[in-house]
């Protein structure tokens, strides 16, 4: 196995994510939200582990001060994503959020997550082939200097666990919101439906 697993599992995220916006623009938004996201929240986790083996990082012995310091670090900067977003802590209670605001500024909030995701995705595809084809060839040596364990494998690492609580947080608010929901929030995802038609027509023009 070499870092090309992940742009296979890229080109399967990506088939993945068009077979939800055909569903979507079908009316299904939310169920289509909820369906990616979740995907991607599993990909990221599966993609920190096979990184995490494929590269051989070393982490012995695990329960050291710095590694310590380095996982509260890592858990304190989702906490303040999480505190950050529109809804902030509010997501974790059984109430439904209903503030026209609040709704506003989580759409606005997914479609720029979905712009990072889309962004790491594209880096996770094109680096692996990067170091595994590109590099081989005559005329552009100053790449063989590259380690991939350290480059490639460290981008990986980190994007994977970026991508974790990004993709967590949001399958979970959409979850939360699969139920019916109220006047202001099936206008909103009316309009993001007649955007992604809008987008599918155009394809074709």
């Amino acid at each position: 196995m070499n870092s090309l697993i992940f742009s296979v599992w890229v080109l399967m995220i990506v088939f993945f994510h068009k077979r939800m916006h055909r569903h979507m623009r079908q009316g299904n938004v939310k169920t289509g939200f909820c369906s990616m996201w979740c995907i991607d929240a599993i990909f990221a986790i599966c993609g920190t582990v096979v990184s995490f083996v494929l590269y051989g990082y070393r982490f012995q012995p695990f329960f050291t001060f710095r590694n310590g310091i380095l996982v509260l670090v890592y858990l304190l900067l989702a906490f303040l994503f999480v505190l950050a977003t529109p809804s902030g802590l509010a997501l974790l209670r059984k109430k439904k959020l209903s503030e026209e605001a609040v709704l506003t500024a989580e759409c606005r909030l997914n479609d720029t997550l979905g712009i990072v995701r889309n962004c790491f995705l594209v880096i996770l595809f094109f680096l692996p082939v990067l170091f595994v084809y590109v590099r081989k060839y005559e005329g552009i040596k100053y790449l063989s200097e590259w380690k991939e364990a350290d480059v490639c494998g460290g981008f990986c690492f980190v994007a994977f666990l970026v991508l974790i609580p990004v993709c967590i947080r949001q399958a979970v608010f959409w979850m939360r919101n699969l139920s019916e929901g109220e006047e202001i929030e099936e206008k909103l995802l009316l309009r993001y439906r007649k955007q992604l038609q809008y987008r599918h027509k155009n394809k074709f023009l």
